[in-house]
């Protein structure tokens, strides 16, 4: 069961150490004598110019609108993976994560409604959905000890499903201006990609240019260009073009007459040896499937280059202590707070509660309701995926963006001391009756 969760799993441990590197150098460097430097840097143009064309961004759009694209293409092939293969396949989890998640999606969007309703910062309602799966599987880890196994793998399954939603709401409701003709040029080259993983085409070259061209058609057409990474990646070929155990058999037959000869194989001096090891890596990948390819390959330059990145560049708030009160004080802050905090607690609680008592689904084996509410505290961590709601809602607002930023920084802590607290709580009160 917990398997297709492993590779998943180190990375975003990973990356959550590299994100809260991030995070506080950001911090202390828009707060610090050098402030003057970091927003420079972040706003500093980057580009080039051929003949009477320029392309030219700064560096903060170069990321949230170009490297944050293999973020959510490798969300993409981690959904498309799940949905076939992983938790989400199985229908009666499948039932409770999406019951769950869409709980936590809607409880927290109320209530920072509420506090917002009618004025100008009600754009920011997206902004408490999120959840940062990176974040929150580093703070399990400092528990794991306390928790079953099987509750990393289900916070994995919610945060999936909740991605899924966020990545909607940019795409329907954050979407400004739209390019009818570059958004149906951006759908057509996506459909071609389809139509070519039915055909067999396996190379990546070919989904990287066609991919890319695709990006550049939702960059011009309005729609957040985040939204083609998620689309391309489900074009990707989950299944080898040939049976894995056709192509596996003709491995073993070269690996046993490789093993046959009287002779120590050579692979530096002997060709042929060269030529018969190639052969059986040559069939080890094609045996292997794309999505699974891509999605190890991104693994660890999302995790550690890409986020970091997009923290380093979001993230440095620059506040001092009245202005900081003043940014939790407002209907903006108290709507991410709440909803983060509290939205997802009951949210994604009370989704479980309902499912298992009506019996909507299961959970997975070992774990239990007070489970599910420590990680729905935990959940209230909505730091990469809330930023960047943020940063596209009130890109306009800096004033906003400023409260919103703040808050999304003190609900997940908030949130990660409470999940935390919980867990150790519920865990020494089931070690004492044990004893």
């Amino acid at each position: 069961m917990h398997d297709p969760f492993s590779n998943f799993t180190r990375s975003q441990t990973t990356s959550s150490l590299f994100l809260l590197v991030a995070t506080i150098a950001a911090l202390w460097w828009a707060n610090s004598a050098y402030s003057s430097t970091y927003q420079n840097l972040v706003h500093t143009p980057i580009g080039f110019f051929v003949g009477g064309f320029e392309l030219r961004a700064s560096l903060k759009h170069i990321i949230n609108d170009g490297l944050m694209v293999i973020f959510f293409l490798l969300l993409g092939l981690e959904i498309k993976r799940e949905v076939l293969a992983g938790e989400l396949a199985r229908p009666e989890n499948r039932r409770m994560l999406i019951f769950c998640a869409v709980g936590g999606m809607i409880c927290p969007a109320v209530i920072y409604s509420l506090f917002n309703w009618s004025l100008d910062s009600q754009i920011g309602w997206g902004i408490p959905m999120a959840t940062d799966t990176a974040f929150a599987l580093g703070v399990l880890t400092l528990v794991r000890k306390h928790i079953p196994v099987s509750l990393l793998a289900f916070i994995v399954g919610l945060a999936i499903v909740d991605d899924v939603g966020a990545i909607l709401v940019i795409a329907i409701f954050y979407t400004q201006e739209i390019s009818v003709m570059h958004l149906s040029i951006a759908f057509a080259l996506i459909a071609f990609l389809a139509v070519a993983n039915y055909a067999g085409v396996r190379q990546p070259l070919f989904y990287i240019i066609i991919g890319v061209a695709a990006w550049w058609a939702m960059l011009k057409s309005g729609v957040h260009p985040t939204v083609a990474g998620v689309a391309i990646a489900l074009t990707v070929p989950a299944r080898p073009k040939l049976a894995s155990g056709r192509l596996l058999d003709k491995a073993k037959l070269i690996i046993n007459s490789m093993q046959k000869k009287t002779k120590e194989v050579d692979v530096l001096g002997s060709r042929r040896d060269h030529e018969q090891v190639l052969e059986v890596r040559d069939f080890a990948e094609r045996a292997s499937t794309p999505l699974r390819r891509w999605e190890d390959a991104l693994d660890l330059p999302v995790a550690l280059f890409i986020l970091p990145l997009f923290a380093l560049t979001n993230a440095g708030v620059v506040f001092g202590f009245s202005s900081f009160i003043a940014s939790l004080q407002h209907p903006t802050g108290l709507g991410i707070i709440t909803g983060l905090v509290i939205g997802k607690f009951i949210g994604i609680s009370g989704a479980c509660w309902l499912g298992l008592r009506y019996k909507i689904g299961c959970l997975p084996d070992n774990i239990k309701l007070v489970h599910v509410i420590g990680v729905s505290l935990i959940a209230g961590i909505g730091f990469t995926m809330s930023t960047f709601i943020a940063a596209l809602g009130f890109d306009a607002q800096p004033e906003h963006l400023h409260n919103a930023k703040t808050s999304i920084l003190v609900a997940s802590v908030l949130s990660a001391i409470l999940g935390v607290l919980y867990i150790r709580i519920i865990a020494t009160k089931q070690h004492n009756r044990e004893v």
